[in-house]
């Protein structure tokens, strides 16, 4: 069970990027205070201007709340930020609407990092049997990255990292640090990983609760934000990329195996195959900043 006190240093501090959380905010801090696990632990939250009664739910928690200016919002400033705030040799990356599936997450996450060879654990994310809006459904058959820009960075990175449910040793971060990168951080941190060969371990006994359902415009200001972040790292998405998405029949089989199953609900589902490349593209080609979804 949780367990700190203010005279003891905490070995591991559990960082929750926080804006308007709702219900799920506290379904996570529930399970987060509920892990068991015979290491200290910190939560810390970092709110950039919640209006939705989530300070009062952070407030009904024994959890550190830093205030972030939400006008001058970076994902890589604010991943520094969490690090340089946390006091745990490790340090865990949780999403607000990323609910740890059992008690031993923790425990379970942080295990590989006994490992000196293993810099970073990240975690799976598996559908929420309790969330009250269905899973995206080309995110619930596995096509949601079906287009060039990712196979380009995976081919070169491996398996990509996320943020949402990742435990990073300190020394790692004290040794890298992280950029000022307005979304994608994850992916730029890491390629420093790659470049200073250090491993990262996907457990699949670390798993949270997450899954998104989106709408057509979510979803297109989504992708748009992924090109322009590939881009900036590198893996730039051409009009050659764009073609060859929008020709590659895969997709469209599983597109109308999703029609014969009655399983697309909305626009954001119905345009998902043809919108995702044009997304992609004109945030790898004409997109200079950042854009809320």
């Amino acid at each position: 069970m949780y367990s700190q006190t203010s005279d003891s240093r905490p070995e591991i501090t559990v960082a929750i990027p926080c804006r308007n959380g709702g219900t799920l905010l506290r379904r996570a801090l529930e399970q987060v205070f509920a892990q068991e696990i015979d290491r200290p632990f910190e939560v810390i939250a970092f709110d950039s201007g919640s209006t939705d009664g989530s300070l009062d739910v952070l407030a009904s928690y024994p959890v550190r709340v830093v205030e972030i200016d939400q006008s001058t919002f970076d994902w890589g400033r604010l991943r520094e930020r969490m690090f340089r705030e946390s006091q745990g040799a490790i340090m865990v990356s949780l999403s607000q609407d990323a609910v740890p599936a059992h008690t031993d997450w923790l425990a379970q996450l942080v295990a590989p990092l006994d490992d000196p060879d293993v810099g970073v654990s990240c975690g799976s994310s598996i559908p929420d049997p309790e969330r009250d809006f269905p899973q995206f459904q080309w995110e619930k058959n596995g096509y949601y990255y079906f287009t060039r820009e990712i196979g380009k960075f995976t081919d070169r990175y491996g398996k990509g990292l996320s943020f949402a449910n990742t435990a990073v040793r300190r020394s790692v971060w004290e040794s890298l640090g992280i950029e000022p990168q307005a979304t994608g951080e994850d992916f730029g941190f890491q390629m420093k990983l790659h470049a200073a060969g250090i491993e990262i371990a996907f457990p699949d006994d670390a798993p949270v609760h997450h899954h998104h359902n989106y709408t057509l415009k979510g979803v297109y200001r989504r992708c748009r934000n992924e090109g322009l972040a590939l881009r900036e790292m590198g893996c730039v998405y051409n009009e050659g990329d764009l073609l060859l998405d929008l020709a590659s029949p895969k997709k469209y089989i599983q597109w109308l195996r999703e029609v014969k199953r009655g399983s697309l609900r909305n626009g954001a589902e119905w345009l998902y195959p043809v919108m995702r490349p044009v997304a992609v593209y004109m945030g790898s080609r004409f997109a200079r900043k950042m854009v809320w979804y």
